[in-house]
């Protein structure tokens, strides 16, 4: 059995991948997207170069959030945050979550086993646990007092980790339900976050510049990891599996931008033919 990492750019009308939706084609399942165009999740089938969009597991899909391994995802239906496990099932199950908040963003931490989710309405956070065996919901977190917009959120699955983008309090924090939001670095308009163990990286959209910083959840160090005329309008960031590479998305130079992590270097620029809004990455372990 092998591991493959594939890449997800998203565009702000669908959701683009290698080859095209043809029903009679057959191949491995590799993953799950939303796919706004239909309002469903959907397999993705095939492997990468020659990949295309199968069939619609969950329907009547406002927006969703697939957890990176495939195996369950969030979805908002009528209004409502519904949490669906075995994608891989026939029929996926909804799981219904008492008390949970009407979220618009949501946060996978490593091995779908919790999530992160907010809700940019009421300004307010909250952790859903045990999503392999019974799921239970925190109380919600107040982020009221934060000023300015929540671009960006992940999870490390103890930390919440937000983006905020203001012009005099922007930039990243970190939260638990024990403690109040702290910032941790200065940035004007961060817009993506990813982590990498201790580590994680962020990019902001206003001076173009990939940021690093160190021991994150312990004593936070910021580092410039690139400044490069050639990026613009940031949107979307991600690291490979084995955290060697970098992808960068801009929508303003519509490309994905490679780096190499150990030198902090471009090794390629990948030109799209549509404007990205965002970059996700999931991983499916194929047979």
């Amino acid at each position: 059995m092998t591991t493959r990492t594939i890449f997800l750019i998203t565009c702000a009308s669908s959701m683009t991948i290698w080859g095209a939706n043809n029903s009679a084609m057959q191949g491995p399942v590799t993953g799950y997207i939303f796919d706004p165009g239909i309002r469903a999740i959907r397999q993705v089938t095939g492997m990468p170069g020659a990949a295309y969009l199968g069939a619609a597991v969950v329907s009547n899909v406002d927006s969703a959030y697939v957890s990176r391994d495939g195996s369950a995802a969030f979805a908002v239906q009528a209004g409502r945050l519904v949490l669906y496990t075995g994608l891989t099932n026939v029929t996926p199950a909804s799981v219904a979550l008492r008390g949970l908040i009407t979220a618009d963003r949501v946060a996978w931490a490593p091995g779908a086993t919790a999530a992160a989710i907010y809700s940019s309405k009421y300004g307010q956070a909250q952790i859903v646990s045990g999503l392999l065996q019974t799921p239970s919901v925190s109380a919600p977190i107040d982020l009221s007092a934060l000023s300015g917009e929540v671009a960006a959120l992940a999870f490390d699955g103890q930390q919440i980790i937000l983006a905020v983008a203001s012009s005099g309090s922007g930039g990243i924090y970190i939260v638990t339900p024990q403690s109040v939001p702290q910032r941790i670095a200065s940035a004007v308009s961060p817009s993506a976050i990813s982590l990498a163990g201790a580590d994680l990286y962020f990019v902001d959209r206003q001076t173009q510049q990939i940021w690093q910083i160190q021991s994150y959840a312990q004593q936070p160090t910021l580092l410039l990891f690139a400044s490069d005329a050639s990026l613009s309008s940031l949107v979307g960031l991600q690291l490979s599996a084995d955290n060697t590479r970098l992808y960068v998305a801009g929508a303003g130079n519509g490309a994905v931008t490679v780096y190499d992590v150990a030198a902090r270097s471009q090794i390629q620029s990948i030109a799209l033919n549509f404007t990205p809004t965002r970059l996700d990455r999931f991983v499916r372990n194929c047979r």
